[in-house]
């Protein structure tokens, strides 16, 4: 088996030659795709998925199950929200664990007995006491990122405003230095791409592995500091459930710490620089996060959270025959459950590609949902709704020329969202 296969799927290796039920289905690259909209790729190398709604929508209105060939094996792409739904709800079916041996402990890798352990681990730490201690530090940070940008009239979102804050953040939840950040920043990076090869069919690099056993190196250390210290951070829970309680080895230990790392900001820091490209689109709404800052907030961030979720993909591994939309999945397949799709299905939510900050958005999967609901998601809602509070308060016009301004990301198999924005401001007077 490759590095990076998914339990390689015989029937992949010739294409349509199998009779095991949804193999009839045409292959992404097969079907006639409307001009302008590339077929579907399981990589996105190109960059043509970097904004996938339209393919999306186009999706749930064709090809709800899209087959999509890749060297390893087959994935089906599943587009509408109940059939999202019915994925998500139904864990005993739909495996979390698509590898033989999972490379990491990561609670998205793991099913049953070892996911319910790390999740119980995680959220015995997210304790509101352990949140609490770096709610300050979320407005200290926002306000002077905020000020940085009135003061220069103009930044690049992800570099200068969202990463400082989410990087502060999941400093303090985890007890990293602040000086260390640049360098775990860096090394956090090269994990994920090499998590990404291992699991997720995406290439890697010729460094990834050996970063990434600097990073958990690093970890290590850390989970020793913060145990010594009797530290109140995550991580110190985390440290403490392993060398008082036994309840994690040493390695389970140092690669949850790098989960709640890497999911601790990156997400976030997309999300947040999403939340700008809605205050350019719609004007109205720094004034109304401004006039009602408490209640606008939270509807604000929720429906980004629906609207420009950063987690596009669930991957699954079938255990049994599955049917959606009429067409049956094989048992031991890969499936990629479209949860950003989903979150814009028209059968679900009236005029569901619009932003509309009144609207009731129960039930979007922006966090996850069932028994993988991001465990982070209050930490999420905190970071975002200070930073827009605070631009509110300061910020009368967000712009920027989606053309020159605007790069998305590429290349990524799970999460899209904004690679870099650079926006101009106008400051309110007396603000």
């Amino acid at each position: 088996m490759s590095a990076n296969a998914e339990l390689a799927n015989p029937a992949a290796e010739v294409p349509g030659a199998s009779s095991i039920p949804g193999t009839e289905l045409p292959y992404s690259h097969e079907i006639a795709w409307p001009e302008g909209l590339a077929p579907w790729t399981v990589i996105d190398e190109t960059g043509t998925q970097g904004e996938p709604y339209a393919h999306f929508k186009w999706m749930r209105e064709h090809h709800p199950v899209l087959r999509v060939h890749h060297p390893d094996e087959d994935v089906y792409f599943i587009a509408r929200y109940q059939d999202v739904r019915k994925g998500m709800r139904t864990p005993k079916i739909f495996l979390s664990q698509v590898n033989d041996v999972p490379p990491f402990a990561f609670p998205t890798l793991l099913d049953g007995q070892a996911h319910i352990k790390l999740r119980k681990v995680i959220a015995s730490a997210f304790i509101p006491k352990a949140i609490a201690l770096v709610t300050d530090r979320v407005r200290e940070v926002a306000e002077e990122r905020v000020s940085a940008l009135v003061n220069a009239g103009s930044a690049e979102v992800v570099r200068d405003v969202s990463r400082p804050l989410t990087m502060a953040t999941i400093s303090g939840i985890l007890g990293v230095p602040v000086e260390d950040l640049n360098k775990v920043h860096l090394l956090s990076d090269s994990m994920f791409v090499y998590f990404a090869r291992l699991s997720r069919m995406a290439p890697g690099t010729d460094d990834d592995e050996k970063y990434t056993m600097e990073f958990f190196e690093y970890l290590r250390q850390t989970l020793h500091r913060l145990y010594d210290e009797k530290s109140e951070t995550v991580a110190g829970h985390i440290a403490r459930s392993w060398k008082d309680e036994g309840l994690l080895t040493e390695q389970e230990a140092i690669e949850l710490c790098a989960f709640v790392f890497v999911a601790g900001f990156e997400t976030t820091e997309r999300l947040i620089a999403g939340g700008f490209r809605e205050l350019r689109a719609n004007p109205a709404l720094l004034r109304r996060l401004r006039e009602n800052p408490a209640e606008d907030s939270a509807k604000f961030i929720e429906e980004l959270v629906r609207f420009r979720g950063p987690v596009h993909k669930a991957p699954r591994r079938t255990k049994e025959d599955f049917e959606f939309s009429g067409v049956t999945i094989p048992k031991g397949s890969i499936v990629r459950l479209l949860l950003a799709s989903a979150n814009r299905d028209e059968a679900q939510w009236d005029h569901a590609d619009e932003f509309d900050i009144d609207r009731e958005t129960d039930g979007h999967f922006g966090f996850g949902h069932g028994v993988h609901a991001c465990l982070g998601a209050p930490l999420a809602r905190l970071e975002s709704t200070i930073l827009f509070q605070v631009l509110a308060e300061q910020v009368e016009k967000v712009d920027f020329d989606p053309e020159k301004d605007l790069t998305l990301l590429k290349g990524n198999s799970l999460t899209n969202g904004v690679d870099s924005l650079r926006v101009t401001i106008t400051a309110r007077q007396g603000g």
